[in-house]
């Protein structure tokens, strides 16, 4: 008895013109690179450039590694034809305190992505007496915090001192939800009452990581 086994998974060419175009774009503008950036970092012409992203060029081997090299990506990214969004799902046991003081704080990181746009979610509890110093990020780095619980103070700005004071120093409460621009010095200290609990989203544009929190210390 003879088998035959169907495939259908056969790709056009015309697919994967219109998928490499797709891909070239998006992964140009996330590297908020102009074509002609690209194009020269990639040793092509701008109207090479164009036509690959508009899907009506399949270009040779070659090309397409100069250009997966410029944008430091692997060649199968830019031929990817799945048109599927991009999930991470991370567990909840897989989000484990990173760092922890001998008064109880700690800061678990939830998820993040890596660069180019990184971004990163933490969930952070701060016990009384306890604050923690940012150092300054890259320009253009956005910090959200919403407080779950507790009070928070926050100081932001490049007077930030020790005793957690400074020339923009705000106090949040249980419900409250800031952002601001981090690449000055940063403080997060402990408010009166309870530990506060609060989530920490950052977002950081470009090819520069997100360096990690250097740790908690104690309020002075």
């Amino acid at each position: 008895m003879n088998c035959y086994v169907a495939y259908t998974g056969v790709v056009e060419p015309e697919e994967v013109a219109v998928a490499l175009g797709r891909n070239l774009r998006t992964l140009r503008q996330r590297r908020r690179m102009s074509i002609e950036a690209l194009a020269t970092a990639a040793g092509v012409s701008r109207g090479t450039v164009i036509q690959i992203e508009a899907g009506r060029s399949n270009p040779g081997i070659g090309t397409l590694v100069h250009l997966a090299e410029s944008l430091g990506v692997g060649v199968a990214s830019l031929i990817d034809v799945s048109k599927e969004p991009r999930i991470s799902l991370r567990r909840a046991e897989r989000a484990v305190p990173l760092w922890m003081s001998a008064a109880g704080s700690r800061a678990v990181f939830l998820i993040g992505s890596d660069p180019p746009d990184a971004f990163e979610l933490w969930d952070w509890t701060l016990q009384p007496g306890d604050c923690f110093v940012g150092e300054p990020h890259p320009v253009g780095t956005i910090e959200v915090l919403h407080v779950l619980s507790g009070g928070l103070r926050l100081t932001v700005g490049s007077e930030v001192r020790d005793d957690g004071a400074g020339e923009h120093t705000h106090r949040l409460g249980a419900g409250d939800t800031v952002w601001f621009e981090a690449h000055e010095p940063h403080r997060y200290g402990h408010d009166d009452g309870p530990a506060v609990r609060f989530l920490m989203f950052i977002q950081q544009p470009g090819d520069t990581g997100i360096g990690p929190p250097a740790g908690i210390a104690p309020a002075t």
